[in-house]
């Protein structure tokens, strides 16, 4: 008797029932779209640095050293000095350092100075390395 009740009830309302249940359903799929671009950014980010386990740099916020250095978003920070990186390379609990210098352009092209050991260390997402072309 309620069941047939409640049935009347919404053949009676169909059009606010089916708004409601399309209204549900678009939010699920929102919901379930919306989760699946964060973790699949947050696996992009995490990717990306992957065996790196600190990055040192001039005193500035670290969200702008980490978006500056890894992601080249935002300002450049100031530079550590020669001796500074010296020092780091040298301690013994150090098993390898890239150096990074950027901040300046030539003909609104970013400059990025460094040594040998970003082209050995720094690859792709597909484990392929970079290389370098003179003259290009």
């Amino acid at each position: 008797m309620i069941f047939r009740l409640a049935f009347a009830s919404l053949v009676a309302r169909s059009l606010t029932v089916g708004m409601t249940i399309l209204a549900i359903a678009l939010s699920v799929a929102l919901f379930l779209g919306v989760e699946k671009i964060r973790t699949g950014a947050k696996a992009s980010f995490a990717d990306t640095i992957s065996g790196t386990d600190l990055i040192v740099g001039a005193r500035s916020g670290s969200v702008q050293l980490l978006l500056y250095s890894v992601f080249r978003i935002g300002n450049a920070t100031h530079n550590l000095t020669w001796e500074s990186y010296q020092d780091i390379e040298n301690r013994p609990e150090v098993d390898w350092i890239v150096p990074i210098s950027l901040g300046d352009s030539h003909r609104q092209f970013r400059v990025m100075g460094t040594t040998q050991a970003f082209f050995e260390r720094y690859k792709y997402r597909s484990g392929q390395s970079l290389s370098i072309r003179e003259g290009a």
